[in-house]
Formats: structure tokens, C-alpha cells, sequence
């Protein structure tokens, strides 16, 4: 206790000023040190209990009393001390955690805010605490988290992300009844929530009707707050959040789920290689539409990002879109008013797109099911050329 106390452990320094109380008054610590722990619970019942009883044991073998001592009465204080106390360090629960909390606010216990990093470090510590002392933990974790109010170098936040990413259901579990099973949050002091969708996709399949509305509402915020995209596997990316979600976007009420989300995501980083697997999703017309859109703006960084673009999606883009897509994203693409970027793509035959340049061709074995020659496209030996002027009467 007096260890844990120069740590600055509050529950610890309760128990040790009890302690100094009774010595000062001239009376025997051991009869306070058992009534503080037992006040307090910091350490499991069947310990307080075991200590009360060898303490019992001892005031009447050390004392006049009218019950007699026995040897059988100094073998069972011997089996109580060795079955709770001496087969392994003691280790007070609260005590545990309140210094486990010490060190999580400390310099140097989180290296790294990179999700695998801050997952090995917490898996270290948790081995430390059996499956009885995880509800006492993360009730601890819970009022951190939402002190810091869920702020991004919220420590307590780390460590319960890095729980999430551990091989442990029951933990899980615990932490979907702390979060989620509730009537509703709100996106001002539940920022949080969205991180741990992000490390923990499983969780979002219990969110429905309003919190789902209202965990819209925070993710398409938190997505329209940020500036840059990592590439690192931090939490706080818009593209991780997207990734997280598409498990949900394969339901047929896809556009439904988070509304919001996918508007502001699809708007800022519509062009990022981490949303491709949209294009196998319900949501693939919607991203499609946004990659469209960006290539009819005729701005400088927009075009050069849907050159990237087709050249990177190629395959997938040609499996996955209709025909009728297909065109219209060549004619946004090769436009008289679209910027050299894509003129030099078109000019050079599109090379580096080939699945896209056999879809628009017309003399080259059509794609499967596809039997209409493109009324824009046509090649000249080696080279795709632009039919200029049907395109313009469009």
C-alpha cells in the first residue's frame, strides 16, 4: 500500500492515511487495514473475507478470549495465507487498474498513435488481468474517455482501441454493452465511436434507427474535418472509416445506411486507391457518378486525378460498368474542353487503360455481352481515335 500510494494511486493513500490514523491513536493497523479494503473493494471479496478471518484467528490466539486455538485453527490461517496471499504476489484490483491508468498518461508508454503499434503495447499489459477484472477496467477506460472527451491523443481512447484489435470476444463483448447498447448518443461527446467502428467494423452491425442516424451525423463530420489522408494504418483517416463501413454498403439499402458519410467521403476522396472496393458494392453508380462528375469540372487537379484514376481502375472499371457508364466517362474524359493531361492520355491511345480501350472499341472483339460499336470511338491501325464531331453534336 505504501508503494502504491508514492505511485500517487488515490485508493492506495486512502488506505495507508486509515493505517496512520491508527497507529497515531496508539491502537493496531491490521484492524483498519481490513475495514479500509473492505470500505473500498479494491481487492476481491474472497481476499477481504480470508484476511478478516486470519485476523479473527489471530486475536484469539494473541489475546484472552473465550474461544480456544487449535492446531487445526493454525493450519487453516496457514492454508488461507498460502491459498490467497502467498502462493502469488497480491494484486488489488483497483489498485491494478489505478496504476495501470498512471502509466497510460505517462511519457513514453504509447510510442507510436499507428493502430498495430498501440495494439501490441495494450495486449502486453492486458495479459496482466483475468476475464472477471475486464468489467472493472472498462468501466475505468469509459469515464477517461469520455473526460478527454475523445479527443485524438486521448490515451485511454488508444488503449481502448488497442483492445479492440486483441483476440478476446469477451472484452468485445463488454465494450459493444459499454457503447453501443444504449438508447442514443450524441455526436458532440461520442466522437470516439467513430475510431472504434474504424478498428472494429463488426461493431457498426449493432447500430440501427436513430443512433444510426445520429452516428451518420459524426462520421460525415469528423470525415469533412480532415485535410489529408495517411498512409499509415492510423485510425483517424476518412478513407479508413469508408473501408470500415463498405461491409455495411453491400445491403441492398446501401445509400440508406449513412447517407452523409458517403456524401462527404465520395466528394473529398473519391479519387483515393483505399475506396476501390466500393466498385464491387452497391454504392459502385454512386462512386462512379462522383468520378464522373470531377471529370466534367475541366479544374487542373480533378482531371489529372480521373487520369490516374482510369488508368488504376482499369480492369475493375471495365467489368463493372455498364456500357452506357463506360462512354460517358470517355466523353467527359476526351472532351474538347478537358485538360491536357487527359488529351495526352486520349492521344497517346490510351495504352496504359486496355481493358477500357477494348470496352470503346469498335473494330476489336467487343467485350462480353457488349454487340454496339461506340458511335465516339474508332481505331486507326495502333491508335484509338476521338470521332471529334460526333462527340460535339452531343
Amino acid at each position: 500500500m505504501n508503494e502504491l500510494e508514492a505511485g500517487h494511486v488515490p485508493r492506495a493513500a486512502s488506505v495507508v492515511a486509515a493505517i496512520k490514523d491508527a497507529t497515531s491513536g496508539g491502537r493496531t493497523y491490521e484492524g483498519a487495514l481490513v475495514t479500509k479494503l473492505k470500505e473500498t473493494g479494491v481487492v476481491p471479496v474472497v481476499e477481504t473475507d480470508a484476511l478478516a478471518e486470519i485476523l479473527d484467528k489471530r486475536n484469539n490466539a494473541a489475546h484472552p478470549s473465550k474461544a480456544a486455538s487449535t492446531a487445526k485453527d493454525a493450519y487453516y490461517v496457514f492454508e488461507k495465507a498460502v491459498t490467497y496471499f502467498l502462493c502469488e504476489r497480491a494484486r488489488p484490483l483497483r489498485f491494478a487498474i489505478d496504476t495501470l491508468m498512471r502509466d497510460i498518461y505517462s511519457d513514453g508508454f504509447f510510442t507510436d498513435p499507428v493502430v498495430d503499434d498501440v495494439a501490441k503495447k495494450v495486449d502486453e499489459e492486458i495479459a496482466a488481468f483475468d476475464e472477471p477484472d475486464y468489467y472493472l477496467l472498462m468501466n475505468e477506460l469509459k469515464k477517461r474517455v469520455v473526460v478527454d472527451k475523445g479527443d485524438e491523443d486521448s490515451r485511454a481512447l488508444w488503449f481502448l482501441l488497442g483492445l479492440l484489435e486483441s483476440d478476446r470476444p469477451k472484452l468485445h463483448s463488454i465494450i459493444s454493452k459499454e457503447f453501443f447498447a444504449k438508447k442514443g448518443f450524441t455526436p458532440e461527446h461520442d466522437s470516439f465511436l467513430v475510431d472504434m467502428c474504424v478498428v472494429r467494423p463488426v461493431l457498426l452491425s449493432m447500430i440501427s434507427g436513430q443512433n444510426r442516424e445520429r452516428l451518420d451525423h459524426t462520421f460525415a463530420k469528423f470525415a469533412g474535418s480532415l485535410t489529408a489522408v495517411s498512409a499509415e494504418r492510423v485510425v483517424r483517416s476518412p478513407t479508413a472509416l469508408l473501408v470500415a463501413l463498405t461491409s455495411q454498403f453491400d445491403d441492398p439499402s446501401a445509400e440508406e445506411c449513412y447517407p452523409k458519410t458517403v456524401d462527404v467521403v465520395l466528394r473529398r476522396f473519391w479519387s483515393h486507391p483505399d475506396l476501390g472496393p466500393l466498385l464491387h458494392t452497391k454504392l459502385r453508380n454512386k462512386l462512379f457518378k462522383e468520378v464522373l462528375k470531377q471529370a466534367e469540372t475541366g479544374d487542373a487537379a480533378a482531371t489529372n486525378d480521373v487520369a490516374l484514376y482510369l488508368e488504376r481502375e482499369d480492369a475493375t472499371l471495365a467489368s463493372t460498368l455498364s456500357r452506357v457508364q463506360v462512354e460517358s466517362l470517355f466523353k467527359a474524359a476526351v472532351a474538347p474542353g478537358c485538360r491536357k493531361d487527359l488529351h495526352e492520355l486520349h492521344e497517346s491511345g490510351f495504352h496504359c487503360i486496355p481493358r477500357l480501350r477494348s470496352v470503346m472499341s469498335s473494330t476489336m472483339p467487343p467485350a462480353s455481352g457488349w454487340r454496339r460499336p461506340s458511335p465516339y470511338l474508332v481505331w486507326q491501325g495502333n491508335d484509338l481515335v476521338l470521332k471529334e464531331r460526333e462527340l460535339a453534336t452531343q
